[in-house]
């Protein structure tokens, strides 16, 4: 019976010894049989550690919904690039397949042809620069700034396809459609790199009148060589217009001006590309060969219409083959690492 009773005691006082003091547990001193006893203190949750935990949560919901809408957007602007490139690149073909037997020989066919086919070489790029998460990169929202000019300038050629329905129609229909859905993927890589599009055409302007190295002067005066065309070709649309010339034919202006737009970044992005020593990158080892292709047969058609080895041939050409060789060298270079 006494053994009884003592537990009873024993368990009564541990009940009674538990109990709230604040947030932090202590030890109780109780007394049984005129021994102390020592026991810990019930532990209380403060109602902020619930709110926090709640907090924690809704936070990492909300970052996973964001990355997956993040990943959304960037499955959005790889596919607009791969479909825009593929489109591009048919209507690069396609002019040069209606040109075969034609009366006006080689000359204007593969230098109409090579706008396009830089379109769809710089789209295949950015497509890439989407898939790695590099959109974010200078290189990547210049050449986007570029594209957004080429397309601007390629969906004129909507007025040169109305109420035709031949091939050649058919492939301004083409070209428009593919600049038009260009515009999309383009603008929204574009933003999701977080521009800062003054500082940007701020350090664009420096680098006109800055270089580093040998290769990065010569591409700085390839530079300026396309660069001077385009503005030229800028003010043959503006008499155009003032002289009230037809649309269609300020169209196929505006179509030569974007080509030389495009071509005027590519060529400044591989100067910059040179001021860092980074030609050996898979990006600019493909725009050294773009650069080349379009350079040549911007070579070949004026030795066409002018039937003479002018000095914009041989500029030109020179040109050419300077992005070729680079090209080549760091294509050597990438393979051996």
């Amino acid at each position: 019976m006494k053994l009884a009773f003592s537990s009873s005691l024993i368990l009564a006082t541990s009940v009674s010894a538990f109990h709230h003091v604040g947030s932090t547990s202590r030890l109780v001193t109780s007394t049984v049989g005129g021994s102390p006893m020592r026991f810990p203190a019930a532990a209380k949750i403060h109602p902020t550690s619930v709110s926090r935990i709640g907090t924690t949560g809704v936070a990492k919901r909300s970052t996973s919904l964001q990355m997956a809408a993040d990943e959304k957007v960037t499955d959005r602007i790889v596919f607009g690039h791969q479909l825009c490139s593929f489109l591009f690149f048919v209507v690069a073909a396609g002019v040069i397949f209606n040109s075969i037997g034609g009366p006006v020989g080689w000359g204007l066919p593969l230098y109409a042809a090579s706008g396009p086919y830089l379109a769809a070489g710089v789209s295949s790029i950015l497509s890439d620069a989407a898939s790695a998460g590099r959109l974010g990169s200078a290189t990547y929202k210049r050449l986007a700034l570029f594209l957004t000019e080429f397309n601007l300038c390629g969906m004129s050629t909507i007025l040169l396809a109305l109420g035709g329905t031949a091939l050649r129609e058919q492939l301004f229909y083409g070209l428009s459609l593919a600049s038009l859905l260009s515009l999309s993927p383009t603008l929204a890589g574009y933003k999701n790199g977080e521009p800062d599009f003054f500082s940007e055409t701020g350090s664009l302007i420096k680098g006109f009148f800055t270089f580093k190295n040998f290769n990065a002067f010569i591409y700085l005066c390839g530079t300026w060589f396309v660069a001077t065309l385009k503005v030229l070709k800028l003010v043959d649309i503006v008499n155009l217009v003032m002289e009230g010339n037809p649309a269609k034919t300020i169209a196929t202006r505006a179509v030569r001006f974007g080509r030389l737009a495009l071509l005027t970044g590519v060529m400044y992005s591989l100067k910059d590309a040179a001021d860092r020593n980074r030609l050996e990158g898979s990006t600019f080892i493909d725009l050294n060969f773009l650069a080349s292709i379009v350079l040549g047969t911007m070579a070949f058609y004026v030795k066409t219409i002018r039937g003479a080895l002018t000095p914009l041939v041989w500029t030109s050409a020179g040109f050419s083959a300077f992005t070729a060789l680079n090209g080549l060298v760091s294509a050597v270079k990438k393979s051996k690492e």
